[in-house]
This record gives C-alpha cells, sequence and structure tokens, in this order.
C-alpha cells in the first residue's frame, strides 16, 4: 500500500514542468563546440555532436549543414562553449534536512516530503546533475520518483535509488530500517530490492560482522551493487567481504586505502561534509576570488548548511589528507553532497575536492566516468562517446582551468531533450522553503 500511495504523491506532482516539449523536434546538433575530453583532459575544438533520440549518433569536427527540408531537427551554434557529459551526485538523500532550521521534518507528512525531493531533484537537474544515487530516502519516496521521471510524468534526473538504508542498530534514526539477525537483514535487503531498490545502503559501523557479510552476499545475488556508510576498522572488514564502495570513510588507515585500492572499492568522500570552520572560511574565499558572487540566501543558506556539520580542525585535516592519500593509491573517488540542495551543495562538493588538493581533472572524474564506472553504467554514460546517452552540459568557461567554472551553466540536456534552466515566475528558492530561518 505504501508504494501505491507515493506513487499517487508522485504522479500528483505534474505541474512542475522543466523541458521545452518540442514535439516536433527529435534530433539535436550542437555544432562549434569545444569537447572536454573527462579521461584525460584534452580538448576537441570546433567539434560538432549529433543527437538523434536520446543518444549520441555522430561526433566530428566537420560544419553541420541543416537541409531546408529537415524540420525534425535543431541546431544549436555553441560558439566555442564548452560540452561536459552530465554530473553526477552519488550521496543524495532527496528529503532531508540538515540543518532542519525549522522543524519541518517533526510531524511531517508524506506528501510533503515526496513534495520537496521532486524539488531538489529537479533543481539538481537543473544545476546540471543529470543523475542522481540515492543512498537512504523514507518510504521509496527515490523509486516513486525515479518512475516518475522514467515515465515522463515529471523531468528530472535519473535515479538509482536505494530505499531506507539497513543496519541491526538502526532505533532512534528516522530514516534508518532496522534488522536485527541474520534472517532480518537478509529478508530486509530484499524487500529494498522488491521494492525497486537499485542499490544497498547499509550501516557498516552499527552492524557485526556476519550481518555485514550477509547484506553485500544478499545483495550481490541479486546482482546489486552495495555501498556502506563506514569508519575504517569496519571499512576493511566490508572491502575484505566485497563491498563496492564506501561513503563517508571516516578515519581510513594506510592499509584501508591501499586495500580499497587493490580491490577497486569506489570512494564516496563526502568532503563537503566534513569542514573545519576555517576550512568553510577557505572556500567561501576561492569561489568569490573565481568571480562568483552568490546572492546572500544561497550564502546564507549554504553557511548554515556547512556548519550544521562542522568538524574540529584536527578531524578535517584528516580527512582532507585521507582523501589525498585516497587519489595517490589510485582509489577511484565519486562526488556525493549529503546535504540539501543538491543544486548548490553537489558543486560545492566538486569544487571541495579540488580545494583539498585533487586536480580539476581528478574532481570532473569523480563527479562523471568515476561515477557512471561504480554503478556499472560506464556503457551508457560518463563520456561524450557515440553510442552513449546524450546526457551533457554546456558551461560557458572551461573548468579545467577553474573548476568553480562548473557554475557558468548554459545549457543542460538529458536524454537528448533541453531543459528549460527559467525559473517559474513566482517559485520560491529551496533555501528560502526549507533551510533559512522563518
Amino acid at each position: 500500500m505504501n508504494k501505491i500511495y507515493f506513487s499517487l504523491a508522485i504522479l500528483f506532482l505534474s505541474s512542475i514542468r522543466f523541458i521545452n516539449a518540442q514535439n516536433n523536434i527529435s534530433d539535436l546538433v550542437l555544432t562549434n563546440a569545444i569537447i572536454i575530453n573527462n579521461v584525460d583532459g584534452t580538448l576537441q575544438k570546433s567539434s560538432t555532436i549529433q543527437i538523434k533520440g536520446n543518444k549520441i549518433i555522430k561526433i566530428d569536427t566537420n560544419a553541420y549543414h541543416l537541409s531546408k527540408k529537415n524540420k525534425k531537427t535543431k541546431v544549436l551554434d555553441l560558439k566555442g562553449d564548452y560540452v561536459l557529459t552530465g554530473l553526477w551526485n552519488n550521496h543524495s538523500h532527496l528529503s532531508d534536512l540538515l540543518p532542519d532550521t525549522n522543524s519541518l521534518l517533526e510531524n511531517e507528512s508524506a506528501f510533503s516530503a515526496a513534495y520537496r525531493s521532486a524539488r531538489n531533484a529537479a533543481d539538481a537537474l537543473k544545476a546540471g546533475f543529470t543523475t542522481l544515487r540515492v543512498v537512504g530516502e523514507q518510504k521509496f519516496i527515490d523509486v516513486a520518483l525515479k518512475k516518475a521521471f522514467d515515465e515522463n510524468v515529471l523531468v528530472g534526473p535519473r535515479i538509482i535509488p536505494s530505499g531506507n538504508p539497513i543496519s541491526s542498530h538502526g532505533d532512534g534514526d528516522w530514516l534508518v530500517k532496522s534488522a536485527k539477525g541474520l534472517d532480518a537483514i537478509k529478508k530486509a535487503v530484499e524487500t529494498n530490492v522488491e521494492s525497486g531498490a537499485e542499490i544497498i545502503k547499509i550501516m557498516v559501523d552499527r552492524m557485526k560482522n556476519e550481518e555485514i557479510k550477509v547484506a553485500i552476499e544478499t545483495a550481490h545475488n541479486l546482482r546489486v551493487k552495495v555501498t556502506g556508510h563506514a569508519s575504517n576498522e569496519k571499512a576493511r572488514i566490508a572491502i575484505n567481504y566485497g563491498i563496492d564502495m564506501i561513503e563517508h570513510g571516516y578515519l581510513l588507515s594506510d592499509k584501508t586505502i591501499q586495500l580499497m585500492a587493490d580491490k577497486n572499492v569506489f570512494y564516496d568522500p563526502t568532503i563537503v561534509c566534513n569542514l573545519s570552520a576555517d576550512y568553510i572560511k577557505e572556500r567561501e574565499n576561492r569561489i568569490k576570488s573565481a568571480g562568483f558572487i552568490s546572492s546572500k540566501d544561497v550564502i546564507d543558506g549554504r553557511t548554515l548548511v556547512a556548519y550544521a556539520d562542522e568538524r574540529d580542525n584536527t578531524f578535517a585535516k584528516k580527512q582532507r589528507k585521507i582523501l589525498q592519500k585516497a587519489i595517490k593509491a589510485g582509489v577511484k573517488i565519486t562526488t556525493g553532497s549529503d546535504s540539501n540542495p543538491i543544486s548548490e551543495i553537489g558543486l560545492l562538493e566538486i569544487e571541495q575536492l579540488v580545494f583539498s588538493g585533487l586536480s580539476e581533472l581528478d574532481a570532473i572524474k569523480a563527479a562523471t566516468i568515476n561515477s557512471a564506472e561504480a554503478m556499472g553504467m560506464q556503457d551508457r554514460l560518463g563520456t561524450i562517446e557515440v553510442g552513449k546517452l546524450a546526457d551533457l552540459i554546456v558551461l560557458e568557461k572551461n573548468p579545467l582551468e577553474n573548476i568553480s567554472n562548473i557554475r557558468t551553466l548554459k545549457m543542460v540536456i538529458k536524454d537528448g531533450k533541453l531543459v528549460n534552466l527559467e525559473k517559474n515566475e513566482g517559485e520560491k528558492s529551496f533555501w528560502e522553503l526549507y533551510i533559512l530561518k522563518k
């Protein structure tokens, strides 16, 4: 009954529209583009990308001439703008609020949570995030949203849903599904997958070793990947049991980092949630010095979010060092914001990787090709290649020169269709609705 209830809740959100219908347009051509190769950082100038339906069918450097008889193709002259494959956010909780400044979560209806989740996802798409991996959501709202987006009831990013995180000690955590004992853990994993989860999130630090093993084995038998909220000791145990990804990775040792590299376990550091007051100030100064002056609401809001997760200097420095060691060891990094709204905190996470010592190319890889590979979707997404799905963003400036240039967004293309980036008249910002004090 819950799944039907939430599916209906999502269907009633169809008043939200984000894409130009263009019913008579089936093909799209981007010409005079500079394609960013996110594998090696090279640029392919004066390029043309031809899209048919939802796939890239041709990439070349020849001028494109549209036949006057061809009325189903739209040609966009980018005039030297940069094209990058769509961004991913791999640690999303669509309905969560941290901080919950106005105590909205305390007695919230299911419909309210669903509306906020849909708005959060839609705003993320309009910021360039064409794929969201959800690693913990209440009442399968993420599954219902995926269905709504896939069936074009609403337009939003690709959703990789997880349902509730699973733990044997989830008491007191509104988001976590508590399953005590091996049989209950196995059943919880099976239920999530049967309900539409495409990834399983386990709270590794709150589970016994055998419970971790059963959760991973059950998910893998169902051909579903597993990620885990984990600190060093339990992370190493989960890695040896075959976990696919580690979230946060608090206080990872050199030994654990090397084990992750050896076993090709992906690392989502959520580094934006592990900042000291000094690092928060550093972040704001670097964004401002790059020429990006945000509105007061955005600055106030993202600062509130940052201080809700503030760490002391010692811990923040350790997490930054762990990230640097991981990339040096060859661990594949992905990007995840954890906090909301994804449209802003997701961008901050990508920027923060660079502010924490990674190169611009490493940060872009984390937000694109590494993310697709982590989910086994690199044959469809993650790079700009013929035959892949046309999830693309167009930037005015090169993010390889300054990572904050991901903020110079001019176009988003998802599944071969242009996203309408205009703000709807009268629409309040996410900050005003959910973060700032009313």
